[in-house]
């Protein structure tokens, strides 16, 4: 007995060659489309993750991202609370009513430097007494400094208080650009902008001292504390409503951290730079009266001893040109220097020996 069976390799009878074929190359590509599309789904998920971690609500509250959706002029919320936890209120003195104590009026905000209690404020009044300093961290905890280094070129008073854990601040680096800024003052976080950069902070002043500050669109209390929108600080606000840049506090803070004293690198000379105040040399031209200059022009010279006089201009040090922001790099941890000066119109070199100025 026969049976009618189709032979495995050939389709029902019920279909033609041609559409067994097409129902092939359909469903392969359904197949194809189906991962390409989980394919997309997970390359564009991970793309989100990389460009705004927010997205998965991470816990770091100090990154690159900005939420979608916040202006400019706007400070995210987890931002608002992380970094004002790390300001404290300093107080000089107490008071009482009755059998009510409480503190005299604050005399600043100050930030946490340090994990183990180191902080900083803006005090450029600073009469050398910190035993009746009192420090309120966000817990309610009241701390009194067990020591004290002040920086008499940039105002700021540095505090060390019982060696607790505390959480702290960052800051801007040196080159980034400041634009939109927020300012811890009354217990609240308000919007500025930086508008421009001034010099002529104290005139003649330290060689490698702060010299650079921002104005500011917005009035402020000077000693408030000024971040970015990404929590880190970029500075406390001076005197005349002005903008003391973080990096002249973390310029110095290894040496307050590991001396607990403060010293600038130097060489022992006082004057200005000609981005401050324009310098310009006699031409011996009869067309023009004289020519810029840039350097750095000294005043006064501190040190007995010296190769440095009154009146030269310090024009290059090991080969690169001296400006505002590159003298404290230049002479920072070398013992000796050598310096490109013109002298009674003359172009010498010097070997100079690099002090610490306290």
């Amino acid at each position: 007995m026969s049976t009618n069976i189709n032979p495995p390799h050939l389709p029902p009878k019920t279909s033609s060659v041609e559409s067994h074929r097409y129902m092939q190359r359909l469903k392969l590509l359904f197949a194809v489309v189906l991962f390409g599309l989980i394919a997309g789904m997970s390359g564009a998920s991970i793309m989100l993750g990389w460009i705004w971690p927010k997205f998965a609500e991470g816990d770091s509250w100090i990154s690159s991202y900005t939420r979608p959706g916040i202006s400019r002029a706007e400070l995210e919320n987890r931002i608002r609370n992380e970094v004002a936890s790390r300001i404290v209120a300093v107080h000089r003195g107490t008071a009482s009513v009755g059998e009510v104590n409480f503190f005299n009026k604050k005399i600043g905000d100050g930030i946490i430097l340090s994990s183990d209690g180191w902080l900083a404020l803006y005090q450029p009044n600073y009469d050398g007494n910190y035993k009746n300093i009192y420090v309120v961290v966000e817990r309610g905890n009241i701390f009194q400094p067990e020591n004290a280094v002040w920086d008499k070129y940039s105002g700021v008073l540095y505090l060390k208080i019982k060696n607790e854990q505390f959480k702290v601040v960052g800051f801007v680096d040196e080159s980034e650009n400041l634009d939109d800024i927020f300012v811890w003052q009354d217990n609240n976080w308000y919007h500025g902008v930086v508008l421009y950069r001034i010099f002529n902070y104290k005139i003649p002043h330290l060689d490698s001292a702060p010299i650079r500050s921002y104005s500011l669109n917005g009035t402020f209390n000077a000693g408030e504390i000024a971040i970015n929108n990404q929590g880190r600080v970029v500075g406390m606000i001076g005197e005349d409503n002005l903008l003391l840049p973080g990096f002249y506090i973390s310029r110095v803070l290894p040496k307050v951290l590991s001396r607990q004293t403060l010293a600038y690198p130097s060489l022992g000379v006082e004057g200005w730079f000609g981005e401050e105040q324009t310098i310009f040399i006699d031409s011996d031209e009869t067309s023009k009266t004289g020519e810029t200059a840039q350097g750095f022009l000294v005043t006064n010279v501190l040190t007995s001893g010296s190769l440095l006089k009154k009146g030269d201009l310090l024009s290059e040090i090991n080969g690169r040109v001296v400006t505002a922001d590159s003298l404290w790099y230049i002479i920072n941890d070398n013992e000796s220097v050598t310096a490109r000066v013109l002298r009674n119109g003359k172009v010498i070199e010097v070997t100079v020996k690099v002090i610490e100025t306290k």
